[in-house]
């Protein structure tokens, strides 16, 4: 129904409308903006238009952008040999803007040297000027003029371009509304299309040359670079540059600070330069090479999280210059495409650390599991992966307390290396003896991993293949043992001889012969020691040492072990004090054994202290129900069992930390300290004879504060000591 009615009320409408020109030319100048293509193409129908319903002799229409300034001149009838009409030229103009309404001018009123050029030569007489007003905003302005002297504009024209001004205005807002979303689209296709060509291939040169290309046909330029920052000399270097679709300058290089490309990466402003020849700024150098004429300039930084990490430089407009809006258009661009470049390089990085890792987990000589923080496993490289006779695969995902668990499962024998150096990190060692397959001694090594914040991020195990260098020691084991074996009899013989010479068995010895004969018994009775050293060692290393333990006091094994070093003491003027508490009671121990490991403690106390020092053994109870005594310089863990220690106190030169276990090893010894020398056996000893015994040894020392040496023996109650003795 309403149709009906809509429809009725135009044809009555048109029936009872009379013939009127300035209606009709309403109509035309409506039906010219409605086919316009073109923000020109508008303008100039609407120009003709004007000047037909107007009986002007001259319409002009002036736009500008958001800052004011002339954008686009439209005239019509074009002028011959006149200057263009601009802001300054077109009287008034700039009144109109800043009023908001419509000015009339009479050019004959004005003196000459008011009136533009572009307006005498033009001849007009008589000029009025309307602003083109949309929501609020001066798009510009529309001017009619007349060369007639004598006839002003009257009302009806003045109200008509008043109407046409707010009509053509309207119709310019929409033209410029459209063409900025239809740039907008294209700015969006072509950002979809850099997309996906950074997305399609991991070749990041590949990523430049199609960045460029797109860049280069979307703004119509004859050449366009990509630079990327060297953080390490501040150089840019051109990475990709596109000159008439073929690739150059790549690997050239534009000195920190050099150039308009240098000026916009230090301050990350974009820059634009009409004519770059009379550019300061201007880096000459690679046009010279070239031979590219550089005539202008469009320069934008690349930012991504926060900081520049190249340029886009863009040279030569093709058909004009370069506009602010086109570098606002390219910097938002750029934006997305310096995120998407440093993702292209982290993520080839990455690629490139992962095929590094992955050579170097197939090369290694240790098999290695790597898991999360659940304990779950993540990455098995081959080797990890025969040790647990499975699979990579079947690693993957897998407890690594279940592959650990299993491991000893198979193993024969499950131990902790002799060696241990102490470190901050929290490092598991174990060496297991696998049977199953191939004989094979495996060592695992379990750490945590750290991240670059340094907190917790996983589990690493190491499987490491000893079986060579147990083989190795075994050897070395079984030959030192065969050597010194050997070297105890012919040893035993020459201090035999030696003795009967002593005694004159084969004639008189005089004194200076006697002298030298008692050196020479000296020295194979310390080679004898040695050699009984090693092989008690040997011995106690296999479990094969036969300890003969009786129910001791410690005071009278302590009193040995002084006995025998007191003339070494004396010769050094060295004191040695005692330091017991006032009831000890008996252990079981073999006592020779012990007497050896005191006497080797106080040698090395007394070799390492300077003279006329003290050093001082000590004895007190410790755990159980014993608290340990006051001012005792060393500190005993807390135990449930009693346990007896004993310490030797020195005043020499300390020992690092780096050192504590490794100086109770075979030949073990604190590098640097080159005036005392020793064999490296004494200590190694020490600590299987106290082990033997189900106790254990430590050393406690500051460097330059001399050193304490201890060993705690478990003591039993039930020793069957008579009441004297104890």
């Amino acid at each position: 129904m309403n149709d009906v009615l809509d429809s009725q009320t135009c044809y009555v409408v048109e029936q009872s409308s009379s013939p009127n020109p300035q209606l009709e030319g309403l109509m035309r100048i409506a039906q010219a903006v409605e086919a316009a293509t073109t923000l020109e193409q508008l303008l100039h129908l609407s120009l003709i238009e004007l000047n037909s319903v107007c009986q002007s002799d001259c319409a002009v229409a002036l736009l500008v952008d958001a800052q004011g300034r002339e954008t686009l001149v439209c005239e019509h009838p074009p002028p011959s040999d006149a200057p263009a009409l601009t802001l300054d030229s077109l009287n008034g103009a700039m009144d109109v803007m800043r009023l908001r309404r419509l000015v009339a001018i009479d050019v004959p009123s004005m003196q000459n040297g008011q009136v533009s050029v572009a307006l005498q030569k033009r001849g007009i007489r008589t000029l009025t000027a309307a602003p083109l007003i949309s929501r609020q905003e001066v798009l510009g302005v529309l001017a009619i003029g007349r060369t007639r002297s004598g006839r002003a504009f009257g009302e009806e024209d003045v109200a008509l371009l008043r109407v046409l001004s707010s009509q053509i205005a309207l119709a310019i807002a929409s033209f410029r509304s459209r063409d900025a979303a239809e740039r907008r689209t294209q700015e969006l296709k072509t950002l979809n299309e850099i997309a996906a060509a950074i997305t399609s291939t991991l070749d990041t040169r590949e990523v430049y040359r199609l960045v460029v290309q797109q860049l280069s046909d979307y703004f119509q330029v004859e050449a366009g670079s990509l630079l990327l920052l060297d953080e390490s000399t501040g150089d840019l270097e051109f990475v990709m540059t596109i000159e008439g679709g073929e690739e150059k300058l790549a690997g050239m290089r534009v000195p920190a600070g050099q150039g308009v490309v240098g000026h916009v990466v230090r301050t990350g402003q974009w820059e634009i330069v009409h004519d770059a020849t009379r550019d300061p700024r201007f880096y000459r150098k690679i046009s010279e090479e070239t031979g590219f004429p550089t005539r202008s300039i469009l320069c934008v930084p690349m930012i991504a999280k926060g900081r520049v990490i190249g340029a886009i430089e863009l040279l030569n407009k093709i058909g004009g210059d370069f506009e602010e809006e086109e570098a606002l258009r390219l910097m938002r661009m750029a934006a997305f495409i310096a995120v998407a470049i440093e993702n292209a390089r982290l993520f080839q990085q990455v690629t490139a650390g992962r095929d590094r890792m992955a050579s170097i987990l197939r090369s290694t000589a240790d098999g290695i599991l790597m898991a999360d923080m659940r304990g779950d496993i993540q990455l098995a490289n081959p080797l990890a992966a025969r040790i647990c006779e499975c699979t990579e695969e079947e690693l993957i995902g897998r407890r690594i307390d279940d592959i650990v668990a299993e491991l000893q499962a198979r193993a024969h024998d499950v131990s902790a290396p002799a060696w241990r150096q102490d470190t901050a990190m929290p490092v598991q060692i174990i060496d297991l003896a696998l049977t199953s397959g191939a004989h094979r001694y495996v060592r695992l090594l379990r750490l945590p991993v750290y991240d670059a914040q340094n907190e917790p991020h996983g589990e690493l195990l190491i499987l490491r293949d000893i079986t060579q260098e147990r083989e190795l020691e075994q050897l070395r084991e079984d030959y030192t043992s065969m050597l010194v074996h050997d070297l105890r009899a012919p040893l035993t013989s020459i201090m035999n001889g030696v003795m009967m010479l002593q005694r004159g068995i084969v004639g008189p010895v005089n004194e200076q012969q006697q002298e030298l004969l008692k050196i020479a018994y000296q020295g194979s009775q310390t080679m004898l020691q040695l050699i009984n050293t090693l092989l008690d060692i040997s011995k106690l290393e296999q479990g094969q040492m036969t300890l003969d333990l009786k129910p001791l006091p410690i005071f009278s094994v302590i009193d040995q072990a002084i006995e025998r070093l007191q003339n070494l003491a004396s010769s050094r003027h060295i004191t040695i004090e005692q330091r017991l508490a006032s009831y000890l009671p008996p252990v079981e121990i073999d006592g020779e054994k012990i007497v050896r490991v005191l006497q080797n403690l106080l040698d090395n106390a007394i070799k390492f202290s300077p003279p006329h020092s003290v050093v001082t053994v000590g004895a007190f109870l410790a755990g159980g129900a014993s608290p340990p005594p006051e001012h005792v310089p060393v500190h005993v863990p807390p135990a449930d069992e009693e346990r007896l220690v004993v310490w030797v106190q020195d005043r020499g030169p300390g020992i690092p930390s780096a050192y504590f276990q490794r100086i109770f090893e075979k030949f073990g010894q604190v590098r640097g300290r080159n005036k005392v020398r020793g064999t490296g056996l004494g200590l190694a000893f020490c600590r299987l004879a106290v082990e033997a015994h189900g106790g254990h040894i430590w050393v406690e020392s500051v460097e330059g504060a001399g050193s304490v040496f201890a060993f705690a023996l478990p003591v039993r109650h039930d020793t069957g000591m008579p009441p004297g003795l104890e």
